[in-house]
């Protein structure tokens, strides 16, 4: 029982901190002081502010979404969009932390087993696949994070719809560019109409 008491003081202590600054910025002794623990066992229960920062995402904010097998891709980031909208002080930044151990590596992981099932089983085709997947991923988060640095101006709906048209438009005119055809013209009515 304490493990997980420990464990959840740390990941409340983590959420706290990081409300306030940037993971690089946050030192294991400034955890530990949050959480009234020694370094020893800290490092008990994680390797690096890396691990728990990870942990802490993943336990009280991803766990949270309801994401169920035959959750659509899209449910997802409408639901993380709400959550980042709820506690924009913590993902503002969370969202900075980009590369190996970063908020952005982490999401795309998560995500990807949630796409890559949508897709052909082709042999040819699953060589191109993975990345694929993962620029898709990186172009939303593109998106979501200019949203965050932007003062969240537009509404959790407003930039969760406007991510669908461009996932729309991008792969319409993706497909038409790939076979040598001339873009369509794009409408934002024919869109709302399903008629593009």
């Amino acid at each position: 029982m304490a493990l997980k008491s420990t464990e959840r003081t740390l990941r409340k202590c983590m959420r706290k901190l990081i409300r306030k600054k940037h993971l690089d910025n946050i030192t294991i002794f400034e955890i530990c002081e949050a959480a009234q623990i020694g370094r020893r066992t800290f490092y008990r229960y994680y390797a690096d502010k890396y691990a728990l920062f990870e942990d802490t995402y993943v336990k009280e904010f991803y766990n949270k979404l309801g994401i169920t097998e035959d959750t659509s891709f899209y449910d997802i980031y409408e639901r993380t969009i709400g959550q980042m909208y709820e506690d924009q002080d913590f993902f503002l930044h969370a969202i900075a932390v980009k590369g190996q151990n970063g908020f952005w590596d982490l999401y795309t992981d998560l995500m990807f087993p949630h796409v890559v099932n949508l897709l052909s089983r082709d042999p040819y085709i699953d060589r191109a696949k993975e990345y694929f997947i993962r620029a898709d991923i990186g172009t939303r988060l593109h998106m979501i994070e200019e949203w965050i640095l932007g003062g969240y101006r537009e509404s959790p709906d407003e930039i969760y719809r406007f991510i669908r048209l461009c996932g729309a438009i991008h792969g319409k005119w993706e497909y038409q560019l790939a076979m040598g055809k001339e873009p369509d013209k794009y409408s934002l009515e024919q869109y709302e109409n399903n008629e593009w």
